[in-house]
C-alpha cells in the first residue's frame, strides 16, 4: 500500500474489542456487512425498477456489490487499501427504505415534524444500533474507519451543519471521536465516486433491457458516441454491442479517475493518510472533460430513463404507499408487530413512536411493504 493509504495496522480500532489481527479488521468489516440482515434485504430494494417487474433489472443489492467491485479496482490501482474500500462501498446503500429514492422523499415527507429521513444517516444507524447479531453489542461494530468512511463517503459535512442528517450522523457518532469536518479517506472518495461509475452504466443497460431508448440514441454523447461508432463497425448483434459499449464506457471512465487522482496527489504534494485528511479539496476526482461527458450521460439518463412514464407512474404509487404506512402506524402503533410495538415507551405520544415507525418502514423491502399495505388495507386480507 502507498503510504498515503489508511492503514489497517494504525486504525482506531472498534468500539467494543474483538480479538482479531489488527491487518484483516477491514476485510472482517465487508464480512459483517455482508451476513447483515440489511445487506441481503437489499435484494429486494428497488434501484430504478421495482423488484417484480423484471428478473434483470439491478436492485440495491447488485449495484451495492457493483460498487464494491470497481472501489476496489480503484483502489487496488491506487495502492490504496481494497477492504476499506469495499467495506464503504457495500454499506454505503444499507439505509435505503423501499421503493429507491421515491421511497425516501415519501418518509422524509412524512416524517418532517419528526425529524425527517435521511438514507445516509439511517446506514450509520443499522451498523450502530439497529442489526441485532452479537451478543456483546448492538449493530454491527465496525472499525472507526470503515464508519468514519460511510459517514463521509461525500466529503465533510462543514456545510451540512444546520441540516437534519448532520444533527443524525452527528448524534449517532458522537462516542467515536470522528470529525466530521475533515476530508474522508482515498478509499471512502474512491467508493463514493465507484457508485457514480456503477450506476451510469448499469442504468444504460437497463434502460436498453426496459426499451426507453434504442443503442443509436447514445451517439448523441461525447465519447459514448466514439465508442459505440466504432463497435457498430464491428458486429451487428445489439446485445454484445451493448455489453462491450458499457465495458469500455465503464472501463474509461476508471482510468480517467486513477490518472487524474495520480495526478491531484503530485499537486497536492500528498503522501501520507494524514495529508489526505488534512486538504481543503477532494483528491479522487474525475478529469473536468469526465466530468462534463458525466453530467451529459446522466442528463440523457434522466430524460429518457428517470423520467419515464412508467417510472413516474411507480413513483407516483410508491410514494403513496409509503406515506399512508406511516399515517397508518403513527395513529395506530399497536398495528406495528407485536416485539415493535414493546419497545415503544409511551404510546400516547407521537414523538416516541415515530422513530420505531421510521426503523420499520425503512427497514422494508419492495414486496414486503405491498404485503403490509394490503394487508392493513385490503378487507379480505390478515
Amino acid at each position: 500500500m502507498a503510504l498515503y493509504a489508511c492503514n489497517p495496522l494504525g486504525s482506531k480500532g472498534r468500539c467494543f474489542f474483538e480479538n482479531e489481527e489488527l491487518s484483516e479488521i477491514f476485510l472482517k468489516d465487508c464480512e459483517k456487512i455482508i451476513h447483515s440482515s440489511a445487506f441481503r434485504r437489499l435484494e429486494y430494494k428497488t434501484q430504478v425498477f421495482v423488484n417484480h417487474v423484471g428478473d434483470h433489472y439491478r436492485t440495491r443489492l447488485t449495484h451495492s456489490i457493483e460498487v464494491a467491485q470497481i472501489a476496489r479496482t480503484i483502489a487496488h490501482r491506487l495502492k490504496l487499501n481494497e477492504d476499506l474500500a469495499a467495506a464503504v462501498a457495500l454499506s454505503h446503500d444499507l439505509g435505503h427504505p423501499p421503493f429507491g429514492h421515491a421511497g425516501e422523499e415519501a418518509l422524509n415527507v412524512a416524517a418532517q415534524e419528526y425529524g425527517g429521513f435521511d438514507h445516509n444517516a439511517h446506514t450509520l444507524k443499522i451498523l450502530i444500533k439497529l442489526e441485532q447479531r452479537y451478543i456483546g453489542f448492538d449493530g454491527l461494530n465496525l472499525s472507526i474507519e470503515a464508519l468514519e468512511g460511510i459517514a463521509k463517503h461525500n466529503g465533510p459535512l462543514i456545510a451540512e451543519e444546520s441540516s437534519q442528517s448532520y444533527v443524525m450522523l452527528a448524534n449517532l457518532l458522537s462516542n467515536l471521536n470522528i470529525d466530521l469536518h475533515t476530508q474522508p479517506s482515498l478509499e471512502a472518495q474512491c467508493a463514493a465516486l465507484s457508485d457514480d461509475i456503477a450506476y451510469i452504466n448499469h442504468d444504460i443497460d437497463d434502460g436498453l433491457r426496459a426499451n426507453m431508448f434504442e443503442l443509436e440514441e447514445i451517439l448523441e454523447l461525447p465519447v459514448a458516441s466514439e465508442i459505440l461508432s466504432e463497435l457498430l463497425k464491428q458486429s451487428s448483434d445489439p446485445n454484445k454491442i451493448k455489453y462491450e459499449f458499457i465495458k469500455k464506457l465503464s472501463g474509461g471512465m476508471i482510468n480517467d479517475l486513477v490518472t487524474q487522482t495520480i495526478a491531484n496527489l503530485k499537486l497536492n504534494n500528498i503522501t501520507t493518510y494524514q495529508e489526505v485528511i488534512s486538504t481543503s479539496s477532494q483528491i479522487v476526482t474525475f478529469s473536468k472533460e469526465m466530468n462534463a461527458t458525466k453530467d451529459k450521460i446522466k442528463k440523457f439518463l434522466m430524460e429518457k430513463v428517470y423520467r419515464n412514464y412508467r417510472v413516474n407512474r411507480m413513483s407516483a404509487k410508491t410514494k403513496l404507499l409509503i406515506m399512508r404506512l406511516f399515517e397508518h402506524y403513527i395513529n395506530n402503533p399497536d398495528c406495528l408487530p407485536t416485539s415493535w410495538y414493546a419497545r415503544i415507551s409511551n404510546p400516547s405520544k407521537k414523538d416516541e413512536i415515530a422513530p420505531y415507525v421510521i426503523d420499520y418502514i425503512a427497514g422494508m423491502t419492495d414486496r414486503f411493504a405491498i404485503k403490509e399495505y394490503s394487508s392493513l388495507f385490503d378487507p379480505a386480507l390478515f
